[in-house]
């Protein structure tokens, strides 16, 4: 399996060497391409689901956009991330 920030630290390694020692590929646009590829991959990266208290009832909730989800959903249905479900947080519940 690919590991998402490892090609991150790769893309921004490979941004900093074009753009130190490669000046003439700035007319290409090459390093702009580069902070989409990466923009890219962190868009798509899970987001930890949490667990919310309204009105003394808990509901799981994305982490990106707090819409309320079903346990065991992969990915969120008003905002289409993907959601993780190890390592939740809990908002408001003691």
């Amino acid at each position: 399996m690919i590991d998402r920030e490892k090609v991150i630290e790769i893309l921004n390694n490979a941004k900093t060497i074009i753009e130190k020692w490669v000046p003439m590929f700035e007319q290409y646009n090459t390093p702009a391409g580069i902070d989409d590829a990466i923009a890219l991959l962190e868009e798509h990266e899970a987001v930890p689901v949490v667990q919310r208290e309204v009105m003394h009832m808990l509901f799981w909730c994305c982490g990106s956009c707090g819409v309320a989800i079903t346990e065991g959903d992969k990915f969120c249905r008003m905002c289409g991330k993907k959601v993780k479900w190890k390592g939740y947080e809990i908002d408001g519940v003691e």
